[in-house]
């Protein structure tokens, strides 16, 4: 919020070096543009604005005015840029994968390291159909709040999820019950982790501040924990109160990492916008 406050600020100083044509054009476009849904974000607004502001000053310096610089009146600039270089729609980010990947590996996945615990697969269908429904309702609250109500809908979500997701595991039948044995489920658990690291690596080469790699602590973590529950060296100490409580340490310790990670990346993003 302080960042973006300086740039209003910074916007205000430029706008007063325009001449009273350019400023009265440059305001009815500043009115215009809110109207765009792009800009609905006074962030991305405020961004925009300031890059535009340059080239509108560079040019009025050339001696042209705003309008013929722009190439066109306040109302069709302002659709124009509206349309221009518009994020991509959830569905097509990858972004939207890293949430999958969190609940996959903090919720599906710790209950299947030890070997003789089966993958219920009517039960995971309804644990991954719940999630859905929360981040359907997640994204929809998200594009028609403000930041406090999105935060108090998201954790009023959160916490419906968590309380759907125990009275499934209470009241869905125990039907398509997957087990993943010491051979297969080493092969399945390794062939995953590296498909997902192959993917955040590939992803991160396209984007640099690219989620997927947050996933990447946990997805080991609870890799080695799944070996080591498989392996016949380790696998009978997995099964008592030492290995439960490795097993827990283990998966606190993914998520903190998430956390870590996930805060460094978000950081850089926000630099990178700001």
């Amino acid at each position: 919020m302080a960042r973006i406050t300086t740039i209003i600020k910074q916007n205000a100083a430029m706008r007063q070096k325009l001449n009273p044509e350019n400023q009265a054009y440059w305001d009815e476009l500043v009115e215009r543009m809110r109207e765009q849904p792009k800009y609905t974000d006074e962030g991305v607004l405020q961004r925009d604005l300031r890059d535009l502001l340059d080239e509108v000053l560079s040019a009025q310096t050339a001696g042209q005015t705003a309008a013929d610089y722009l190439g066109g009146g306040p109302a069709t600039v302002a659709i124009a840029l509206g349309k221009l270089a518009q994020p991509q729609s959830w569905w097509r980010t990858w972004d939207l994968l890293v949430p999958i990947l969190i609940f996959t590996l903090g919720t599906i996945l710790p209950g299947v390291i030890l070997p003789a615990v089966p993958l219920q697969l009517l039960l995971v269908a309804v644990q991954y159909g719940l999630f859905i429904v929360a981040m359907g309702l997640g994204i929809w609250l998200t594009q028609r709040f403000t930041v406090r109500g999105r935060l108090i809908g998201w954790l009023v979500i959160i916490v419906g999820l968590l309380a759907a997701m125990s009275l499934a595991a209470r009241w869905v039948p125990a039907r398509g019950l997957v087990y993943l044995p010491r051979v297969g489920g080493s092969v399945t658990f390794i062939v995953f982790a590296l498909v997902v690291t192959g993917l955040a690596w590939w992803q991160k080469r396209q984007q640099p501040n690219s989620w997927l790699p947050a996933v990447l602590g946990s997805l080991w973590i609870t890799t080695l924990l799944a070996l080591l529950a498989r392996f016949p060296l380790t696998s009978s100490l997995m099964v008592t109160s030492a290995g439960n409580f490795l097993i827990g340490l283990g998966t606190l310790l993914g998520d903190v990492s998430v956390l870590i990670i996930g805060w460094h990346i978000w950081q850089a993003r926000k630099l990178k916008k700001d």
